[in-house]
């Protein structure tokens, strides 16, 4: 019998744990146990969560770690103390469909399928996509597909797709078993995206399931406009390529991921200001300097890959 780990990372997010818990609670699929990795959250999370201890389990971290560590911490929990089949990680501002759980089970339906993707839809605007998977063009740009569109049936299809976001996936345990763990490296954004790279190199498949749907509060975590959000962003998409992507892919468009992060540079300037481009170079300055730590990474990933160039080829965007 299949059985579910849920891993939430939260940092200050009591107002949302309410509804998140709460679906969990209405779910068909009874076969699951609650992780809560709180990242150091100064509201009243804690205090909240302990008056759930018989449906939560609460692993206090001493300061905010990301995003990565926060879930490898739980998902490390999970594997040692349950007999889990399946690891699903679940951001704190969702709220999840009462199949939610079962549909994704039922995404896997083949062993070659290491993660299945939920399709993801506006909390606030029910018709609009979220997500429908996260894919990555060959230029090394991720991208949420149908994020933003109005729901007319466009993703209605099951299939694959690159990877999945990791605010509502579900893993099959193996994969933590054999691939490893987010990087941490990344503290946040992109991990998933990495880590869905990975699976693919090492020969494992994600598989989108349309029925299995939920409804997030994008940006309820982290504004897209703070000067973290983008030094992280343009810091990881630079080390996301390096350790992952066929040098002759790699070569072949360096050229255009360059002159696109000079236009995203000029852009925030124009747009933002001149101190959030700055951000944007500081975060690419931070991945040179950290190049030959991540070379090294790239050498283990690559080493061990089992696809050809030409299939990597064919799943990018």
């Amino acid at each position: 019998m299949a059985r579910v780990s849920i891993i939430i990372p939260n940092l200050n997010g009591k107002h949302h744990l309410e509804v998140c818990l709460g679906s969990l609670k209405d779910q068909s699929f009874k076969e699951f146990e609650t992780i809560i990795v709180d990242n150091g959250s100064t509201d009243s999370s804690i205090e909240y969560l302990k008056t759930m201890r018989t449906e939560v389990e609460i692993i206090e971290l001493k300061k905010n770690t990301g995003f990565s560590r926060a879930v490898n911490t739980g998902i490390k929990h999970a594997l040692r103390n349950y007999e889990t089949n399946h690891i699903l990680l679940l951001n704190n501002d969702i709220e999840c469909d009462k199949n939610f759980l079962s549909e994704l089970i039922a995404g896997f339906i083949n062993d070659e399928i290491g993660s299945v993707s939920s399709k993801m839809l506006n909390y606030y605007n029910r018709d609009i996509f979220d997500d429908t998977g996260n894919f990555i063009t060959k230029n090394g740009m991720p991208f949420s597909r149908g994020q933003g569109e109005k729901d007319s049936g466009q993703y209605d299809k099951p299939e694959y797709i690159f990877g999945v976001c990791a605010g509502a996936a579900m893993y099959k345990r193996e994969v933590f078993e054999t691939v490893g763990f987010f990087d941490e490296d990344f503290f946040a954004y992109y991990e998933d995206i990495d880590f869905s790279f990975r699976l693919q190199i090492d020969g494992y498949r994600c598989y989108y399931n349309p029925k299995a749907v939920c409804y997030h509060k994008r940006g309820g975590t982290m504004k897209n406009s703070s000067m973290s959000y983008i030094f992280l962003i343009e810091r990881n998409l630079f080390y996301l390529r390096i350790k992952n992507f066929p040098i002759s892919i790699l070569i072949m468009y360096s050229l255009y991921y360059n002159l696109d992060r000079l236009k995203r540079f000029l852009g925030y300037w124009k747009n933002i200001g001149f101190r959030y481009s700055f951000s944007a170079f500081k975060g690419y300055v931070s991945a040179i300097v950290n190049l030959p730590k991540f070379i090294q990474k790239r050498k283990l990933i690559q080493s061990n890959r089992i696809v050809q160039t030409r299939y990597i080829k064919s799943i990018l965007a």
